[in-house]
Parts: structure tokens; sequence; C-alpha cells
């Protein structure tokens, strides 16, 4: 306790303590065009915001990987864009056993955006949304889901009759047949299926997290040169979500996950406390 109290002073008091992030409207389109350089040249410069290895929950990190990010935003009136940058020396994804991907999310307070809730997911009866990017989520997006025999090229099996090497008499499997062989898939699981890039995520408090059904959020990650720049895209307000208003302030969060590093889950870089935002009017 006493090592993680000195943790949250020295990163209270520390060179990227008071953080505020001020969001500039742009003239555009940002629900399609959210990556568009010259609507990110009317952008105010980047904050700088430092992270700490989550402290709470086990398994806890060993160290913290990701030590700060830059952010910045823009909105339309009706879409907000955050652009998150951090360091990571290499692009990883998901899919041999004990391989993670990269990812970052952001939270942002549902009920109350000028007193928040706790930042650890909220709490109960006082819920936070979540926006979660993934890497592996935009491949599977842009190429589609690999299948085991792409994974594992040299594997076979004797279980899975879509799999045979030699077919024999047998057809081709068709979708629904493949699927039935994959439990998560079969059982409606909805981090089985295929994403667009962005899960939005409720929670009340650790181990409540939910998936929702909402696909509106976007999102998209460029690594370049030992670094990541992801922009992750929402509307404004949700009618039954967080509500982003113009002329007002709110609050977000951040954590960051370095897949290369073995990190997933609990095993990440986050913000110990909310950092404020405000969405300008002009």
């Amino acid at each position: 306790m006493k090592t993680t109290t000195l943790l949250l002073t020295i990163l209270l008091m520390g060179e990227f303590a008071g953080a505020e992030i001020s969001v500039k409207k742009v003239t555009g389109e940002l629900s399609v065009n959210f990556m568009d350089q010259k609507l990110w040249s009317q952008a105010l410069p980047d904050e700088t915001i430092g992270l700490l290895a989550q402290p709470v929950v086990v398994p806890k990190p060993t160290k913290t990987e990701t030590q700060k990010i830059n952010v910045a935003a823009i909105h339309d009136g009706k879409w907000i864009v955050f652009r998150v940058r951090w360091n990571d020396a290499e692009m990883s994804e998901a899919n041999k056993l004990a391989t993670f991907s990269d990812a970052v999310a952001l939270q942002f307070p549902v009920k109350n955006n000028d007193v928040p809730p706790p930042i650890m997911m909220g709490g109960k009866g006082d819920p936070v949304h979540l926006f979660h990017w993934k890497y592996q989520y935009q491949l599977d997006a842009k190429f589609g889901k690999k299948p085991i025999n792409e994974i594992y090229p040299n594997m076979t099996t004797d279980m899975y009759p879509m799999e045979f090497k030699e077919k024999g008499n047998y057809k081709e499997a068709t979708k629904d047949q493949r699927d039935s062989f994959v439990g998560g898939t079969a059982a409606g699981n909805p981090q089985s299926f295929p994403k667009s890039g962005v899960d939005e995520i409720f929670a009340e408090g650790f181990g409540s997290s939910a998936v929702s059904d909402s696909h509106l959020a976007k999102g998209y990650g460029e690594w370049k040169k030992g670094a990541w720049t992801v922009w992750i895209a929402r509307p404004l307000s949700y009618d039954n979500g967080s509500k982003l208003l113009v002329g007002k302030g709110s609050h977000v969060a951040f954590a960051v996950w370095q897949g290369g590093k073995k990190e997933i889950g609990a095993l990440k870089s986050l913000t110990m406390m909310w950092t404020p935002f405000f969405i300008q009017e002009k």
C-alpha cells in the first residue's frame, strides 16, 4: 500500500500533472474523415499525459511499459476524435497462443461530467463508457480473421472436417458449419466475431465490463518508426451512454497495452487520475 501511495503521489506531483485537453471545433465530417490531416492541422498542440503500471488488480505489471502518451482532440459539433500517440518498439498482433495485441482505451463518465466516478472502471450505479481499439481488430476488419490453418500452417487435426488436409469425399464446409466448431462463436460471444476496430464497453466497477451492441465508434492506428498513432472517433452524445456537450467540459482516462511486452487485461499502463477536457464552441 505504501509503495502504491508513493507512486500515485509521484504521478500527481510529476511533470505531467495538470494536463487539460482543449478540443477545437473544425469544419468537416469527422464521422468519415476522422484522420484528415487538413482538419488535424487546426488542432491545438498535444497534451502530454503520464501513465502508471496498473497498481491495484492482480496480476499487476512489474514496470510501466508506456510512461507517457501525447493526446489531441477535435470535434465538428456532432463527432469528437481523440488522437493518441505513444512509443512502442514493435507492432504486435494476437494470433498464436501467448501473443497479444497492441491496444489503447478511452474511458468517459456516463452520469456526471463534472464529478466523474471512480477512475478504475466506475462504480455501482455510476458507470463508465469505454472505447477500446486493438490492432488485432483493425487487421481482422481489413483482411478478415485468419483461419487456424494460416496461423499454424503445419498443424493437422482429425477433429474438424473443414481442416482435413486430404478432404476425400467431404465437401467444403459452409460458414455455419465452421462456426459450429468454434465454441465462442456458436454461443454468440461478441468477442468471437470480427471487429470494426473499436469495442464499446460499459462498466460499473471491477469485473463488470460488458461489450455494448453499439458499433458507432470508429478507429484506426498507424505504426511508424517505433511509435503508434491511433485515432478514435465517436459521436459526441449517446442516448444510452456518455454525453459530451459543446461548450462544456468532461473527463477522460486512458490505458495502453503493449502486446509485445505480454500486456493484456490488467497488465497495462494507465492514468490514475481523470484528465479534464473542454469542448470549444469555435
